[in-house]
């Protein structure tokens, strides 16, 4: 048994609560907007009432999902197979309730993961699927796109290498044409060839498996094919290694694996083969020129995914962070004065400066993922129906994508960790369920292309766009401002009501940047040195190049999409304030860049309005994070609860520690050996439990005794 009082919801202190229950709901009241407005305009409905998944939660509510609370506890294989547990009993829900299946798969209006504890196999309906829409003909989407969306073969998406992983061109696994038997040889010729960190892959029973095409000889760079992992008894396949990779920076992760291929032999129908093919005497079929990056679209899909996932951890952390801050109060309002009670910490400008940073930034993030999203479904399905032009916009897109990327998670994983700190010792806990974000999230970080490589896709991009545009080309989308004129020093008496602006700091920042880079670059160039080794002796301007642009570019992709979907005055004008703050804020971390526009005067006066501003979102910074509609099992938090019974819930959760079930403590055994007992058992003569009345916060008697017999 746990030992302990039982907790109440209460508004009045006592040893059963806190009495923090009128502190949320007051903070509601206080708003500018309906939060239900804003959800509207947000989602396309609201998340305050039951959603699509609640109906279905009881489904889930039996073993074996109902002990995640204990995951902590566990050992590595036993996180395993309790996560296959899940997995499979989740499959079966799904199979057998057709309802959840046409709201989970057909109007995807049911995410797994609010059901249950998901693992890592949510690659496999993101990238490994893409690949098989994207790059499969309609013969091959027949042999393998049903199975595939019915979950009864998994795949991993297997790229990345032990010695190579955002350089594509540097990956070593082949596939080799035989002519004489119609087959491709999938091999790993070195160790560093091993195929290393795809997620899902220790238990996916295919793979699709980036690969260098070889023809008699020659390289036609890497290419997508279809392997079978592992057959009906769970036993790789011959010639193929499957192995996972052990414990990782994210606990909970027991799913990352590694891949070794040694002269696999798989048809020539395997390779994917909508934009290029090989004939059945070896000749090979080479994709159009406008479609050279549509085998990337598997990657800009995800790196897109990987902005979303940065808005919504962020949004988690931010209304952990945000809630606590409002029910835990610290520092007296009058030292001279303790009776007048404390301030909440959310009332500290410091703390407001951190959490609604975070929670500018997680709204930004969230309007790029659904602004991006329109936009490169738009391409895709104009590639897909034949369209040629759609595709000219591709390479602008990968290197935006890259971008986009890097900077989404860097910058969510750097202001998750600052919300951890922001709640105190409590968010050291587990049970916080913000402790453990800034190690989820570190996945994302590395995850598709390790930050600085990445960024020098953009980094490339700007380069060329700059050389291009200056010989008389039009620049490509938000890369206008390239040919724009320099933007003339600011002296503004307010940055009250200036968005325009603002926003015009920010594209000057990017345009300023990226004519450095080009500068740099040019000055760098030596004869005999190619495009990388001068792009690396500028790697540090290049860095701040491809943050500046896209910075910006997250920004005005924002403001846009504000004033495509946001129709409500009140909730327009709150989107506005955070979209104000973040590039303030950004403006004012980075003062350097701005050096030629604006003065110190000018920086004071950006200071100034950054403190209104925090004023002015303060009274709605609980309903903001209510608006991403985090339901208490997502956030899994004891200081993120809706009801704000915070201290409750972290007493209710240490209660469940293996450690507290036992009147004697665990290993006393092991340890009493150590100590002098006759000296304890003294003091067990003088000390005791009491009936004495002991004062309360209210003045009156209470008795921990008495409060204990009425349990």
């Amino acid at each position: 048994m746990a030992y302990g009082l039982r907790t109440e919801h209460s508004s009045v202190p006592s040893p059963f609560s806190a009495g923090t229950a009128d502190i949320l709901p007051r903070e509601r009241a206080g708003a500018s907007f309906d939060v239900k407005q804003l959800q509207q305009t947000l989602y396309g409905k609201t998340k305050d009432g039951p959603s699509v998944a609640d109906e279905f939660r009881d489904l889930f509510s039996g073993p074996p999902f109902n002990d995640t609370d204990l995951d902590s506890y566990r050992s590595y294989e036993d996180k395993w197979r309790t996560t296959m547990k899940r997995t499979s009993a989740a499959l079966e829900i799904v199979r057998t309730t057709p309802k959840l299946m046409v709201a989970h798969k057909q109007q995807r209006k049911v995410n797994m993961g609010d059901l249950f504890a998901t693992g890592s196999l949510g690659i496999h309906f993101s990238m490994f699927l893409t690949q098989i829409k994207t790059q499969c003909t309609e013969e091959q989407q027949a042999m393998w796109l049903a199975k595939s969306e019915r979950a009864q073969m998994f795949g991993a998406y297997a790229q990345t290498e032990l010695g190579h992983g955002s350089n594509l061109r540097g990956l070593e696994t082949t596939a080799t044409f035989d002519k004489a038997t119609d087959e491709f040889v999938i091999h790993s010729p070195y160790l560093t060839s091993l195929k290393w960190w795809p997620t899902g892959m220790y238990c996916c029973t295919h793979g699709a498996v980036m690969a260098n095409l070889i023809i008699d000889g020659t390289d036609y760079g890497f290419h997508g094919f279809m392997v079978q992992f592992r057959d009906e008894d769970g036993k790789c396949m011959p010639g193929v290694e499957i192995g996972e990779m052990g414990p990782k920076i994210n606990g909970k992760i027991t799913n990352i694996g590694y891949a070794r291929f040694t002269e696999v032999r798989i048809p020539r129908f395997n390779m994917f083969a909508r934009a290029s093919q090989v004939t059945r005497d070896g000749e090979y079929k080479r994709a159009p020129p406008k479609l050279s990056k549509f085998k990337y679209i598997s990657m800009m899909e995800i790196r897109r995914d990987f902005v979303g996932w940065s808005s919504t951890y962020l949004g988690r952390a931010s209304t952990i962070a945000i809630r606590y801050s409002c029910i835990r109060h610290q520092g007296y309002l009058d030292n001279e004065s303790p009776g007048r009670g404390e301030n909440a910490v959310l009332n500290y400008k410091m703390q407001q400066y951190r959490l609604f940073k975070a929670l500018s930034l997680a709204y930004v993030f969230f309007w790029n993922h659904r602004f991006i999203g329109q936009y490169l479904g738009k391409i895709q399905q104009g590639i897909m129906d034949g369209d040629d032009a759609a595709a000219d916009e591709l390479p602008m897109l990968h290197a935006t994508l890259c971008g986009f990327k890097v900077f989404a998670t860097v910058i969510a994983h750097a202001n998750i960790e600052e919300c951890r700190k922001a709640c105190g010792g409590q968010g050291f806990l587990s049970s916080s369920g913000i402790a453990h974000m800034p190690a989820e999230l570190a996945e994302a970080v590395t995850a598709e292309g390790e930050q600085v490589i990445l960024s020098q896709q953009l980094s490339r991009f700007l380069v060329k766009e700059v050389r291009r545009v200056r010989a008389g080309s039009t620049p490509l989308g938000q890369f206008a401002y390239l040919k724009e004129k320099p933007m003339q020093p600011l002296r503004l008496t307010s940055y009250s009501g200036a968005l325009v602006e603002i926003l015009a700091l920010m594209k000057f920042r990017a345009q300023s940047c990226a004519m450095k880079l080009e500068a740099a670059f040019s000055a760098a160039e030596q004869p005999g040195h190619t495009f990388e080794n001068t792009l690396n002796e500028v790697a540090v301007i290049a860095w701040k190049a491809a943050e500046s642009h896209t910075f910006y570019a997250f920004l005005d992709n924002n403001h846009a999409a504000l004033n495509d979907y946001a129709k409500d005055p009140a909730c327009k004008a709150v989107m506005g304030r955070l979209l104000e703050l973040s590039a303030l804020q950004s403006i004012r971390e980075n003062g350097g860049d701005f050096i030629d526009v604006l003065d110190g005067k000018q920086l004071d006066l950006i200071m100034e309005r950054i403190n209104t501003l925090l004023t002015e979102i303060r009274p709605d910074a609980v309903s903001l994070v209510d608006a991403f509609g985090n339901s208490d099992v997502q956030l899994g938090s004891t200081l993120g609860r809706y009801d704000g019974d915070v201290y409750e819930a972290i007493y209710e959760e240490a209660k469940k520690s293996p450690l507290n079930q036992a009147e004697v403590m665990l290993g006393w055994e092991d340890f009493s050996p150590n100590l002098d007992l006759d000296f304890l058992r003294d003091g067990k003569k003088v000390q005791h439990a009491g009936p004495g009345l002991l004062p309360n916060s209210h003045g009156a008697g209470s008795s921990m005794a008495v409060a204990a017999s009425k349990l």
